[in-house]
């Protein structure tokens, strides 16, 4: 059964987030940089939803002091 989900894995620094995209069901990968704002984030992610239509996307990130900021801003 596909799950129909896209998952984004990110590297988060001071500079820019770097994000990976992987549909697990066709192996495809799409890579992309952003500025460190929440808005480039999710520009980015709008993207890879039109890319990756009718996906369900799920980002992944570290844990470290600049995620827990940007997990208080996604919730």
């Amino acid at each position: 059964m596909k799950q129909n989900i896209v998952r984004i894995g990110l590297d988060v620094d001071d500079t820019q987030y770097h994000g990976s995209a992987f549909n697990k069901d066709t192996g495809e990968v799409v890579d992309f940089k952003c500025r460190p704002t929440l808005k480039g984030l999710l520009q980015q992610r709008d993207r890879m939803a039109r890319h990756f239509k009718g996906r369900k996307i799920k980002l992944y990130y570290e844990a470290s002091y600049i995620d827990y900021c940007l997990q208080r801003d996604l919730m």
